[in-house]
């Protein structure tokens, strides 16, 4: 018999008793980190207001957006917390530029804008919770100073940096970006993104493979270990 199927044919033998014990007590403990840092995670989300922004936007876009919702997203989600100034007009590959002072009277272009904002952010994150990310969205945020550090009575951390000229998604993509620098592995252990709607969502354990999204039956993909 050559070594290799050797090897093969000891991988289907029953495991010894301190081999059993030693996996059961590595699951059990897994379990246990999983269940921690997803408390940690649920502290996160309650407290961070870059998150709770990006959040809502990947949340109500998954349907058509009236121009008052994205003027109210941006005022408070963005403006009002100091993270830019509220920008002249808003733009996205694929839609056409709408004018702030405008929004009221363009309902079809705001619809067309968010949702094309809405899959480029998706897509990001997507990439962010696949097997092998290249995490694109985050190098881009810090190469392109979306995100900043800051030092505020003695807390640091990094907070979203976007520019009055930026497209909408990379505002989007800037509150998720300030958010899970501060610990990618936290976030990429529990996010989960919706390959059809892009609805993003945060888990303790791992879903099923094949498990549907709740809002659009689509695939819920996240990180694989």
């Amino acid at each position: 018999m050559s070594n290799s199927l050797k090897i093969a044919m000891a991988g289907l033998r029953p495991a010894s008793r301190s081999v059993r014990r030693e996996a059961l007590g590595q699951g059990v403990r897994a379990g246990a980190g999983r269940a921690s840092s997803f408390v940690a995670l649920r502290a996160r989300l309650l407290a961070s207001p870059s998150l709770a922004g990006a959040l809502s936007f990947m949340q109500v876009t998954t349907r058509s957006w009236e121009p008052h919702e994205l003027a109210a997203w941006l005022h408070e989600h963005v403006v009002e917390p100091g993270w830019m100034k509220a920008p002249r007009a808003l733009r996205e590959p694929g839609a056409a530029t709408v004018e702030l002072c405008e929004l009221d009277e363009r309902h079809r272009e705001v619809a067309a804008l968010t949702g094309c904002a809405r899959r480029r952010v998706a897509l990001a994150l997507l990439d962010f919770v696949a097997p092998n990310p290249d995490r694109g969205f985050l190098r881009a945020a810090l190469y392109s100073a979306r995100v900043r550090w800051s030092v505020v009575e003695g807390r640091s951390g990094w907070i979203p940096a976007p520019r009055e000229s930026d497209l909408l998604s990379d505002i989007v993509l800037s509150l998720f970006a300030a958010e899970i620098l501060s610990d990618a592995e936290l976030y990429r252990s529990h996010m989960t993104v919706c390959a059809g709607c892009g609805r993003v969502a945060f888990a303790q354990e791992p879903r099923p493979r094949g498990a549907g999204c709740p809002r659009c039956d689509g695939e819920v993909r996240w990180q694989s270990r």
